[in-house]
């Protein structure tokens, strides 16, 4: 039975309450968007008033008269002791949704802590800045389509992995628009409807929402700040699952990388259980470590039975979508395939920049780890002026944001609580396939000193 829970409701609905308006009409509105663009089912069971008004903070009544509206417009239909189950799709309405499911579309008033994504570094800025209208000119020769990507930039990220200690071939190397491309391309190319795919929990959500739109059966395992749940692992891989995809490093949410015993213990398994390994690398370059960017588990593993997923939007800005692919030559033959029918390749323009990013990626290191390293200080020491002792969380050793566990709060709830308050948060079911983590929130840290301030200020304001 297609139950939808409502913490599922609480992260897809967003900034659905406006200061105009009757409230319930204002949620009847907000659902039947949902409903429209499919994100809730015909055929799936809404939550009761009574949990859905708890993880909105509204009154059940405002629930309970949404509702009556959606089913006097043959949405919804009613049944004691049966709930409220989708019958139709509504009509659709307002603006469409340009960001991952459950982000939301803050205005510019809004403090908007949803996403950890950087701003843009001044090693890009100070190279767009020195362009001239000749090297753009320049830019424009051929077709300008290539799905598998430039060929002086598959040779730059190959170079950029012989770095780290892992040989590589351009042919090993498809670009991408991005890491996050890069997952739908490995979902869609490699993954059936029921396909049994393992992820951590938690686990990146767009990610969740790449297998989700396939049908996969997500088998999520236990992931703490300090490593895997290994038997629950091996558990998973003994049914020959279709893909591992798992952070070793700087993992989302959470920002933990598994230590040495852990990195042996998972190889040893993959050994045992051939399964192939998606390694989503898209943060190891965002170390909280000086020096630190970690060899792949690429190196470790069957190289026939592994893709690891790289990016450039974290060292430079999420504006350069240019990502990529490490894999063995027919796995990225076809990815490449499934590319091309889906965009025909990647820009150009941003190739023959992206280039030149490479070339000062040195730099660019640097920069990101001393901005990190020093805003993640700021931000513990403002947590722990205003919640020591009533917050939890491990300092995490690489990515842009903490996985702060608050027990007895259910932060489903505080999220809609504080964007009344024109802050908007994360709640960690969002990042788990069993929608676990009620009690955990996810908070971006690179952000100003007042920024911090004011949602650190006001989430404790709300829990206190």
């Amino acid at each position: 039975m297609n139950r939808i829970s409502p913490a599922r409701i609480s992260r897809l609905i967003g900034n659905w309450r406006g200061a105009e308006g009757k409230v319930s009409h204002q949620l009847s509105l907000a659902l039947a968007r949902l409903i429209a663009a499919r994100e809730l089912p015909v055929g799936g069971l809404l939550p009761s008033e009574r949990s859905l008004s708890t993880a909105l903070a509204i009154s059940r009544g405002t629930v309970v008269t949404a509702y009556a509206s959606l089913r006097d417009a043959g949405v919804l239909d009613s049944r004691h002791g049966s709930g409220h189950r989708i019958t139709a799709l509504a009509a659709a309405s307002g603006a469409a949704h340009t960001r991952l499911v459950g982000e939301v579309l803050a205005l510019p008033q809004d403090i908007d802590m949803t996403s950890g994504a950087l701003p843009p570094s001044p090693i890009l800025t100070n190279m767009l800045a020195a362009l001239r209208g000749t090297d753009l000119a320049s830019l424009a020769a051929g077709l300008g389509y290539d799905a598998s990507g430039l060929p002086a930039l598959r040779w730059a990220v190959a170079r950029y992995y012989a770095d780290l200690g892992l040989p590589t071939h351009p042919d090993n190397i498809l670009i991408t628009s991005g890491a996050q491309q890069a997952v739908w391309l490995v979902a869609n190319a490699m993954v059936e409807a029921s396909d049994a795919v393992v992820v951590e929990d938690p686990i990146y959500r767009g990610s969740l929402e790449a297998f989700r739109r396939r049908n996969a059966r997500i088998v999520p395992v236990a992931a703490t700040e300090h490593g895997l749940d290994m038997k629950q692992l091996e558990k998973a891989l003994e049914n020959r699952p279709k893909l591992l995809y798992l952070f070793p490093e700087a993992h989302n949410p959470t920002g933990r990388s598994l230590d040495e015993a852990n990195r042996r213990t998972l190889t040893d398994l993959l050994q045992r259980y051939p399964t192939f390994l998606v390694e989503d690398g898209a943060q190891n370059e965002l170390s909280t470590l000086a020096g630190m960017t970690p060899r792949p588990i690429a190196g470790q593993v069957d190289p026939d039975r592994v893709a690891t997923i790289g990016t450039l939007s974290k060292l430079f800005w999420g504006g350069i979508r240019i990502g990529w692919i490490r894999a063995a030559p027919p796995v990225i033959s076809r990815l490449a395939s499934f590319k091309a029918v889906n965009d025909l390749g990647c820009s150009m323009f941003d190739q023959h920049l992206a280039i030149g990013l490479l070339e000062n990626i040195r730099d660019a290191r640097a920069y990101r780890h001393e901005e990190v390293a020093s805003h993640l200080d700021i931000a513990e020491n403002l947590i722990g002026q205003r919640a020591a002792g009533r917050w939890q969380w491990t300092r995490p050793s690489g990515g842009t944001a903490i996985w702060i566990r608050m027990p007895g709060i259910d932060t489903v709830a505080l999220c809609q609580e504080a964007q009344r308050r024109r802050l908007f948060l994360s709640a960690g079911p969002g990042y788990s396939a069993r929608e676990n983590f009620s009690d955990v929130i996810r908070l971006p840290f690179v952000r100003p000193l007042e920024t911090m301030k004011f949602a650190i200020d006001t989430i404790c304001d709300l829990t206190a």
